[in-house]
């Protein structure tokens, strides 16, 4: 450094340019904010995994009750279904906001120009008590939000 770097340099020392600077959560802290909640690639993995081949088929026996409830096996349709899964692996919410899931044909004896497609009303209720019974190993390490969307039912 010459003669004038230092000056400069003294001078700067000398203020409070730090202390009025506007720091934005977005900005220097990202790294931090980010690495301190979130789940791992590995556990998000196992988290997919467990959901499609241990817990998928919960969706199909839930919708199995609409099907014997309105003696039509012709119910189906599309969801999600958002479960909150706690540090236990446990999961301890579980919402479902969009549901689009009804007959597609008439049952038996029923005339397609009288036909007007029933929505499921068992499916969502049998979806959360099941969801409540659900576990996750390796749990996430801090709470997470899952959200599954699928399809259910033979028209799919």
């Amino acid at each position: 450094m010459d003669n004038n770097e230092d000056a400069m340099y003294a001078e700067y020392t000398k203020t409070e340019y730090d202390k009025d600077m506007v720091k934005s959560e977005e900005g220097l802290d990202e790294y931090d904010r980010t690495t301190q909640a979130s789940v791992s690639p590995k556990t998000l993995a196992s988290i997919q995994d467990t959901m499609e081949s241990v817990y998928e088929r919960d969706f199909g026996r839930c919708l199995q009750k609409d099907m014997e409830a309105y003696e039509n096996r012709w119910i189906a349709g599309t969801f999600s279904a958002e479960v909150t899964i706690a540090t236990s692996g446990k999961v301890t919410k579980v919402n479902i906001p969009t549901i689009d899931i009804k007959e597609r044909r008439p049952p038996k004896g029923v005339p397609k120009d009288k036909f007007k497609p029933r929505e499921a009303k068992l499916f969502a209720p049998c979806v959360e008590e099941s969801a409540f019974k659900w576990e996750f190993d390796p749990a996430p390490e801090v709470e997470y939000v899952y959200t599954y969307t699928g399809k259910v039912g033979e028209a799919y």
